[in-house]
This record gives C-alpha cells, sequence and structure tokens, in this order.
C-alpha cells in the first residue's frame, strides 16, 4: 500500500493511478467482458454498483490491461481486466439498471448479443467480489469475524517506512527527537515540563522518512516522567475505510520498540455504545499506518512511562461535503464523539487527545499539474487558514474553512482533526511546524504539529 496516500476531492469508485506497475508471474489472468453467455445467476444485482478500487493501467506486448487491486483485500490476487472494460466499469455507479446498461450499449453497437454480454459481465465482476452485492457482503463478513479476535495488531511498515531492527530504529528515532528539540530551541519555544500532558495533538502520519521530525516535535510536547497512567485516544485518518465514517479496534500495536497495548475496557464501552457499527470498517486498521507511526514514536518518547491507546480510525467527509451537510449532520457520527466523551468521563484518568494528520496534497503524484512557488503559496494560504481554525479549538469552524473549497487541496485528516477537537473541547492551541514535503516531480504533501495545552 502507498505510504501517503491522497484523499481524493471527490469519492470514486474508481482509482487510477498514472504509474504503471509490472504484474506479477502469479497473477491471475481474467481479460473481460466475455464473449459467450451462461447462465444467469439468481442474485446477480439489478443495479450494479463497483467497490471502492485501485485499477492500474498495465502494457503487456501489444494488449492494454487493467491491473486490479482491492484495499480491503477481499478479492484473493489481483485481477486483469482487458482496458476494453473501463468504460462499462465507469457507468457502475449504482444508478443504471443492468437491463438500461444492455439498451445503452445495444443501441450504440448495434450487436443484438450485448445485452447478454454485459449480463456476462456484471456477474463475473460480482463472482470476482467487484462490486457492491450480498456475495461480497458475505466474503467481507468472513474476513472481519476471522480479524475481530486477533489480540495484536502486528506492525505493518516496519522494514519498509522505517527500520524494522530495534537498535537502527532507536538511533533513527534519537535522531528525528533531537533534531525536532533543535528546532524548538531556535524557535525559542519552551521546554515542556517532565510530566506534561496536553489537552491534544496533531502530528502527521506520513512517511516518517519524510515527517519524522515533525512527528517528533509535536510529541516533545509530552512529558517522559512515569507518574499516573496515560490514556491515549488516536484518531488516524483511514486511508483504506470505505463506507464508514469510523472504526475501532481494540487490538495492541506491536512495534518493534514493544507493545502499545489499547485500552480495551474504554474501547469496549464506546462499542456498546456504537453497536454494530463499531466494528464494520475494523479490517480498515490491518494495514493503515496512520495510527501505526503514531504508536511508534509515542513507545519511543514515553519510554517506562505507562500509556494505553484508543484507536479509532476516521473516514472521509466527501459525501456530507457533496450533500452540503456537516458531521453535525451524521448521526453515527454524532454517537461516536458522544461515546469518546462519556467514556473519557466515567473511567476518569490523564487522557490525551492526539490526530494523526497530513495536510494538503498536490501535483501529479495526486492528478495534478506540477506545483510551482504560486501553487505552493495558495496551498499555505489555505492550509494556514484550516490551521488558525483548529488552533482556536473550533471544529466546526475547520469543517467549515475546509469545505468552503470543497476540500480541493485534499486535507488528509480532515475528519481525525474535527473528532479530535470535538471530543477533547481543547481550546486555544499553538502552531509548533509548518511544512511542505516536496517530491522529485513537484508534488508536495505540507503537515504540521500543533499542541493544546
Amino acid at each position: 500500500m502507498p505510504i501517503e496516500p491522497a484523499n481524493p476531492a471527490r469519492p470514486s469508485r474508481l482509482i487510477i493511478p498514472g504509474a504503471e506497475r509490472e504484474a506479477a508471474a502469479e497473477t491471475p489472468r481474467i481479460v473481460l467482458p466475455p464473449g459467450l453467455a451462461r447462465e444467469e445467476p439468481p442474485d446477480l444485482p439489478e443495479y450494479p454498483r463497483l467497490r471502492p478500487l485501485i485499477l492500474m493501467p498495465l502494457r503487456e506486448g501489444e494488449r492494454d490491461l487493467v491491473v486490479v487491486s482491492d484495499p480491503l483485500g477481499v478479492i484473493p490476487g489481483q485481477p486483469v481486466l482487458g482496458i476494453e472494460a473501463l468504460p462499462l466499469l465507469q457507468l457502475l455507479d449504482g444508478t443504471l439498471s443492468v437491463g438500461d446498461l444492455g439498451a445503452a450499449l445495444m443501441r450504440e453497437s448495434k450487436d443484438l448479443r450485448v445485452t447478454q454480454m454485459v449480463k456476462d459481465f456484471i456477474a463475473q465482476l460480482d463472482q470476482l467480489l467487484m462490486l457492491e452485492s450480498p456475495r461480497f457482503e458475505a466474503a467481507y463478513q468472513v474476513l472481519r469475524d476471522e480479524y475481530h479476535p486477533l489480540e495484536i495488531r502486528h506492525a505493518a511498515l516496519a522494514g519498509s517506512a522505517y527500520p524494522a531492527e530495534r537498535e537502527a530504529l532507536t538511533r533513527t528515532l534519537d535522531g528525528h527527537f533531537e533534531e525536532a528539540a533543535k528546532l524548538r530551541d531556535q524557535a525559542g519555544e519552551p521546554v515542556a515540563a517532565c510530566d506534561a500532558v496536553p489537552r491534544a495533538l496533531l502530528a502527521p502520519h506520513l512517511d516518517p522518512r519524510r515527517a519524522g521530525v515533525t512527528i517528533a516535535r509535536a510529541l516533545l510536547e509530552l512529558g517522559r516522567e512515569p507518574l499516573e497512567p496515560l490514556r491515549i485516544v488516536i484518531f488516524g485518518t483511514g486511508h483504506e475505510l470505505f463506507g464508514d465514517l469510523f472504526a475501532l479496534t481494540r487490538k495492541h500495536f506491536d512495534t518493534p520498540l514493544g507493545r502499545a497495548a489499547c485500552d480495551t475496557a474504554f474501547v469496549d464501552a464506546m462499542a456498546a455504545r456504537l453497536g454494530e457499527s463499531a466494528y464494520h470498517g475494523e479490517l480498515a486498521h490491518r494495514h493503515e499506518h496512520s495510527i501505526e507511526f503514531l504508536a511508534l514514536y509515542l513507545s519511543h518518547r514515553l519510554g517506562g512511562r505507562q500509556f494505553t491507546i484508543v484507536p479509532i480510525l476516521c473516514g472521509g467527509f466527501f459525501q456530507l461535503i457533496e450533500d452540503g451537510h456537516t458531521p453535525r449532520d451524521n448521526a453515527g457520527f454524532e454517537t461516536l464523539i458522544a461515546a469518546v466523551r462519556e467514556t473519557a468521563s466515567a473511567q476518569g484518568g490523564a487522557t490525551l487527545y492526539l490526530a494523526g494528520v497530513d495536510f494538503s496534497h498536490a501535483g501529479p503524484r495526486f492528478g495534478d499539474p506540477e506545483t510551482d512557488d504560486r501553487v505552493r503559496s495558495e496551498i499555505e494560504q489555505r492550509d494556514r487558514a484550516a490551521i488558525d481554525a483548529a488552533g482556536r479549538g473550533d471544529a466546526d469552524a475547520w469543517f467549515d474553512v475546509i469545505a468552503a473549497h470543497e476540500d480541493s487541496t485534499r486535507i488528509c485528516g480532515f475528519a481525525p482533526t474535527y473528532a479530535m477537537l470535538r471530543s477533547a473541547e481543547p481550546g486555544a492551541g499553538r502552531l509548533l511546524r509548518y511544512e511542505q514535503s516536496i517530491e522529485e516531480d513537484a508534488s508536495l504533501v505540507s503537515i504540521a504539529a500543533m499542541v493544546w495545552p
């Protein structure tokens, strides 16, 4: 999975990155649409809707193909479709019936076989678990049932985004925190008290090789002394959380530095309030880096201080913006906020609220032209308007500032920051660091560190 994927400005059933990639030798070869009729399955969706999938173009000899990847991991392997399937895939948004699709294509092609071919095609897509359908939901439920009882969430990015070997990792993290301390001193910022517990923090979830110093800068505001146990409610970005606005997990997070224990009593109390929605999207936690990176840096920063985490992934606000709504209009999200607040109040103890957030994403990597100084300046203006709203501790202002331009710069942390501000109600905070990480192709991801004392 990509280390710092961007949230698109609009929800889409198809994700088609521009970069090519080679298909593995064992990739199943399924080139569609088929040409032969077969018996129509009784449960074929009448209004077929494609699930969120990643489609990667592939050139093989004289043939243009599309490799299908499933972020949820429900589809086994990576099916390969003929490039000619794309126009039909783009029509599978749930608004057209199988009959509508067949009739439209028959009018265009004048081929009487088209209607049956469309049915065959859609039936095979359903067999491949590419559609939102009872067949997919059954397969998805099996994976959820297998994953939920597991107690440990293993480090998915160890050895790729950061060293898997403890000594090498410790050296890397030491370097990040030392550089962060220099930045703090150069800015004339005070050193946090040895037992400091801010009300809330915001830190990046970008690849530590690019954002490690900024992650460390945020966590320097947290004291290391082993006083009372500390609970850290982490709101991460659910890059693979489709169709759900949040997902809990009660798993402990393994890191090369040891285990970041989950506060299972806190999670269980929340889940009792949330019902089935609590774990519906839990599979998104398996490979998600936004909480993994923060658990790693917390383990290094706190050392011997006893702490637990409450891992909560938040999905996108795309549909809310499109519908002209705010998170306060969504009953499920409101229940999440209430569950966090009520559980924290009932269980007591020191609690820190932490949001794992990247800001804007722009440039060729995200489907835009190359960024230049003018674009980077405009992006910074929009970022700082959002940062100012968050700095006032105002969750609604944070939402409004970003929704006003329809999240055009793809702020990857829109929902986690909102959830953190609503849950913590932290009052005024301050910006610790802002930067734009520029890639070789002139794409950029902007990041920040903030604290609410």
